[in-house]
């Protein structure tokens, strides 16, 4: 299956309105303008679970309504900058309709979990609300859907394991067959189902191995700018051709989530990944101000990371691979590359 879309938004809103006027009215784009200031003021202060400012998840929302689903609707578009004043900030529906009016208040309302009142538990106030969505008209589900899709659309930089599983399960059962309500919205989130599908059980398969790092390094790219998860799939096919059995090759899957993402040991273990994969990945990562010879031999203490350290290498070296850099930064990487295969058979014992 094709890998999902990622809705960024924009840095600022000096970006956004460049984009935004390219598909909208100039005045459509101003009254934008205008609620964005009034969520910026409303949610001062407020971040995201990752740590990025929570303005940040309201231009994604806009980002889809606008790009994603082609929404011209000025209330709707306004309804996802300030989706959340009522139920996260001290803002009111009378503020919003003071402000914006009964239409963009009304859209705001209609996606806002009630208050638990006495006598209610949280849960039971959620299951009516989730319930209720199902037979919300569709603006309000086109609202709804797009703000669910940026909570989730990098489900992996959540730092709780425990969230990303249930956040995946919610999303699964109650949003992905609401999202039949526009097709674009319901191949997104199909296609999201399946890249996350991992957290449905232990990430204890090269299959969920495999997805797992896809998701972790989706928007990287290395040296040459190719997607970086093509190197982490190469190095495992090499180790593969090589005799790894299923813990290495699994293990090279994820040998530079660690390093290269905000993934932790401790998220691989709550993950489910085995204890022998997370021992292997550990030896892969390059600590904090170690020496590229401290390393290789620190590796070199865990003998079942030196076969898919050395298809790390032998996949960097490939001539597919250096062909996109340029002459200098070639002959730097074959003299480190080089050197590092000396190290590993010194210490090894495999000379030749």
């Amino acid at each position: 299956m094709a890998d999902l879309r990622i809705f960024p938004g924009w840095d600022d809103w000096s970006a956004a309105g460049i984009d935004l006027r390219a598909l909208l009215s100039d005045q459509t784009a101003d009254e934008l303008a205008v609620a964005f200031d009034a969520a910026v003021g409303w949610h001062e202060g407020q971040t995201r679970p990752a740590g990025e400012p929570y303005w940040q998840h309201l231009l994604q929302v806009l980002h889809v309504l606008a790009s994603g689903l082609d929404v011209k609707d000025v209330d709707l578009l306004r309804a996802g900058l300030l989706h959340d004043v009522v139920e996260d900030t001290a803002g009111t529906g009378a503020d919003l309709v003071a402000r914006f009016g009964e239409r963009t208040a009304g859209l705001v309302d209609a996606v806002t979990i009630p208050e638990v009142r006495a006598g209610e538990s949280k849960d039971e106030v959620r299951t009516a609300y989730l319930a209720k969505l199902a037979r919300a008209p569709r603006k309000v589900l086109l609202l709804k859907l797009s703000d669910r899709y940026s909570n989730v659309q990098r489900l992996h930089t959540h730092p709780r394991v425990a969230k990303q599983r249930s956040y995946y399960a919610e999303t699964v059962e109650r949003f992905v067959p609401l999202a039949s309500v526009d097709d674009r919205l319901d191949q997104l989130f199909k296609r999201w189902a399946d890249a996350y599908s991992y957290l449905a059980g232990p990430v204890d398969s090269i299959e969920t191995a495999d997805k797992l790092a896809a998701a972790l390094h989706r928007e990287q790219v290395d040296k040459s700018g190719q997607p970086y998860v093509d190197h982490v799939r190469g190095a495992a096919a090499i180790a593969r051709a090589n005799g790894a059995r299923t813990d290495q090759q699994m293990a090279a899957h994820l040998h530079d989530t660690v390093e290269d993402t905000a993934c932790t040991l401790a998220q691989l273990r709550d993950l489910g990944v085995p204890d022998p994969v997370v021992d292997m990945v550990d030896a892969l990562t390059r600590r904090p101000g170690e020496s590229h010879d401290t390393y290789l031999t620190r590796l070199t203490r865990t003998p079942d990371a030196v076969l898919v350290k050395r298809a790390d290498i032998e996949h960097n070296s490939s001539p597919s691979r250096q062909s996109q850099l340029d002459p200098a930064t070639q002959d730097r990487l074959r003299q480190k590359y080089a050197h590092a295969v000396r190290v590993l058979d010194e210490a090894t014992g495999n000379h030749g």
